[in-house]
């Protein structure tokens, strides 16, 4: 019997028909969790409270660097230009900026940071169910409370790039995924962190709700001694505009 990753209903009580895309179909996912009922998968992509709905954020943002990034390997139709909801966009500075119509609203930089957060959990937890099938185990309450029902904050890191490149792959940019392997599990276990490269940005996720408290400074010094090659300073992610998404560090190489 399936039972659900987010409110832990099962089919006795919740119906699983519809396919839960772990990544927004409309960014290139076709990764399917079978442990999400129709319920929170529905809630995932509706806007709730005058508030965008958790996956069209994180559909708008992540979809500007990958039509960047498939641009310079020239695998974007030359009359094709991404359009976005919420952004006006000037491909050749390469800026983005909120339209006035959100810009002027107070908090709404923050709001639509803490939904992009709440989607990149939303996207960890539904990866480790379908990947390792333990996402209902207990530590991960805190990411449920969090990108399911909105309840008190968690943060997610961006590194800043340590070189003046991107690095990504063609097939992950087109279909979006992330993987865990020995290396993420061994992270997992020592410091309570996951991160991962998407869409040319490498995002640190906590896997415990006492991360910052116990496990944040040993995370920092980790960086520093491995020389990570992604980088070696983080940044939590509170407004959209703590990430650059159109690159821009790489004309200050």
């Amino acid at each position: 019997m399936r039972i659900c990753i987010w409110c832990n209903k099962d089919e006795s009580k919740v119906s699983f028909i519809k396919k839960a895309h772990t990544f927004p179909q409309s960014l290139g996912g076709d990764s399917i969790c079978d442990n999400v009922c129709d319920l929170c998968n529905h809630y995932f992509g509706s806007p709730q409270s005058q508030s965008p709905a958790v996956e069209v954020v994180l559909k708008e943002i992540l979809n500007i660097s990958k039509y960047l990034l498939l641009n310079q390997v020239n695998e974007i139709p030359k009359n094709k230009r991404y359009k976005s909801e919420y952004f006006n966009l000037n491909w050749e500075k390469k800026t983005i900026i909120l339209k006035p119509r959100y810009s002027l609203r107070k908090g709404y930089q923050e709001k639509l940071g803490r939904l992009f957060r709440r989607g990149l959990y939303k996207v960890f937890l539904e990866e480790r169910e379908r990947q390792r099938g333990d996402a209902k185990d207990s530590r991960f309450d805190f990411i449920r409370e969090f990108a399911r029902y909105n309840l008190s904050d968690y943060p997610i890191y961006y590194f800043k790039p340590k070189f003046g490149a991107v690095f990504f792959s063609s097939t992950d940019a087109n279909k979006p995924m992330i993987r865990f392997t020995e290396h993420s599990d061994k992270l997992d276990k020592d410091l309570r962190a996951y991160d991962y490269l998407i869409m040319g940005h490498n995002f640190c996720f906590p896997t415990s709700r006492h991360f910052v408290d116990l496990y944040l400074d040993y995370y920092k010094k980790y960086l520093k001694e491995q020389d990570y090659p992604f980088g070696t300073e983080i940044t939590p992610i509170k407004y959209v505009e703590d990430i650059d998404f159109t690159f821009k560090y790489l004309n200050d190489k």
